[in-house]
């Protein structure tokens, strides 16, 4: 006996919306990063981001700090590419990729550094800056001058603004050279 199977309906799933599209999408754009090398060259990014110091970058200006207004400098200058990275990679995925790369190196080449960063109070204030929404750059410098017990320090606050916008303006000419596919 043959059974008739002209009533049976293939289900076929639907494109999902929500949290599992989203999801879908995700997994589909992390395979064509990694294929079109987005994504390795993210974490070169990063990594050459944690061996940015201000000894180098700003020579001048670190020749004259104590040791904790170094390391104050050196976390500023962490949470200012960390902000650039978000601000200017293509996608948030590359972004995130390349500020845990960016860590993960710092971590192991400056334990005493990454300790700083992740254990202190620095980005938090410096984070506060940014919800303002206003005066930024000025925040930031007063926040780098606070950290460093020098509030109201005009010198201070100016060093802190400054090294904030110029390693901005690093990471987004370091991003640029790195050329992302869209």
């Amino acid at each position: 006996m043959r059974s008739r199977d002209d009533d049976i309906k293939i289900f076929h799933p639907r494109k999902r919306d929500g949290a599992g599209g989203d999801l879908m999408h995700l997994a589909a754009l992390t395979d064509i990063y990694r294929r079109n090398g987005n994504m390795d060259k993210a974490t070169k990014l990063g990594e050459k981001l944690a061996g940015i110091v201000p000894e180098e970058a700003f020579p001048e200006d670190s020749a004259k700090l104590k040791s904790n207004e170094l390391m104050q400098l050196r976390a500023l200058m962490s949470f200012a590419a960390q902000v650039a990275l978000q601000k200017y990679m293509p996608h948030t995925m590359l972004a995130t990729q390349a500020v845990n790369a960016m860590f993960v190196r710092l971590s192991e080449t400056s334990p005493g550094i990454f300790s700083n960063i992740s254990d202190g109070s620095s980005f938090t204030f410096y984070y506060l800056s940014l919800r303002k929404q206003e005066n930024i750059e000025e925040e930031i410098g007063k926040n780098y001058a606070m950290l460093c017990e020098r509030a109201g320090d005009e010198r201070f606050s100016d060093l802190g603004s400054k090294v904030y916008a110029e390693t901005d303006m690093y990471v987004c000419s370091l991003i640029e050279r790195y050329e992302f596919e869209e």
